[in-house]
C-alpha cells in the first residue's frame, strides 16, 4: 500500500459512534465509496479500520467505523490521520500536489540545498512550507508562485524563487 492521509478525524457526532472527519483536500466525494482505512494515532500506532457507511454534512464527512458504537469510543479517535491507499486519494489537478509528497522533498536555492521539508502549515492567506534547514534552524516558506519555483516531487526537489530571501 502507498498511503496518503486524507484527513483527520476531528470528533464526535450523535450518539450512535460516528466520527467528523476534516478532508484535508477540501473535497469529499472520494470519501463515500470507502470501505476500509487505517487511522494513525497520535503515538503513530497504526490499524486497519471497517468503514460501515459515510455521510457527507457540508464540507465535514460524517464516518461510522466498525467497532465504534459510543460518543466516547468515537472521541477516542479524535485525532487520528485517515489513510488510504493513494489510487483511492482525491485526483490532483495538474499543479497540485499531495502534502505528503511535499515533505519528501529538499528545498534547494541557487542549486544549493537549503533544507528538508517538514510539513506544511495552514496559514490564513495561503499555505506555508515548514523546512527544517540543514543548520538546524526552521524556516517557513510561504507555498506561492512569488517565492517557489519548480516543484519536482518525483526527483524529491522544490525549488526556492529568488524572490525568497534566506536569513
Amino acid at each position: 500500500m502507498d498511503p496518503l492521509v486524507i484527513g483527520i478525524i476531528t470528533g464526535a457526532f450523535g450518539t450512535a459512534g460516528w466520527c467528523k472527519v476534516k478532508s484535508f483536500s477540501g473535497s469529499t466525494e472520494h470519501f463515500l465509496p470507502l470501505k476500509d482505512a487505517m487511522i494513525r494515532r497520535r503515538d503513530m500506532e497504526e490499524r486497519r479500520i471497517t468503514v460501515e457507511e459515510v455521510k457527507i454534512s457540508g464540507k465535514s464527512v460524517l464516518m461510522k467505523f466498525e467497532g465504534v458504537g459510543t460518543p466516547e469510543e468515537a472521541r477516542k479517535l479524535t485525532g487520528s490521520e485517515l489513510l488510504v491507499d493513494r489510487s483511492r486519494a482525491q485526483k490532483l489537478a495538474d499543479g497540485e500536489h499531495y502534502i505528503g509528497d511535499l515533505c519528501k522533498c529538499s528545498l534547494y536555492y541557487q542549486e544549493e540545498r537549503v533544507g528538508q521539508v517538514v510539513g506544511m502549515i495552514e496559514g490564513g492567506a495561503y499555505f506555508l512550507l515548514e523546512v527544517r534547514k540543514d543548520d538546524g534552524k526552521s524556516l517557513l516558506v510561504p507555498y506561492v508562485g512569488k517565492f517557489i519555483g519548480t516543484v519536482d516531487v518525483k526527483n524529491f526537489r522544490i525549488e526556492l524563487t529568488e524572490g525568497f530571501l534566506l536569513s
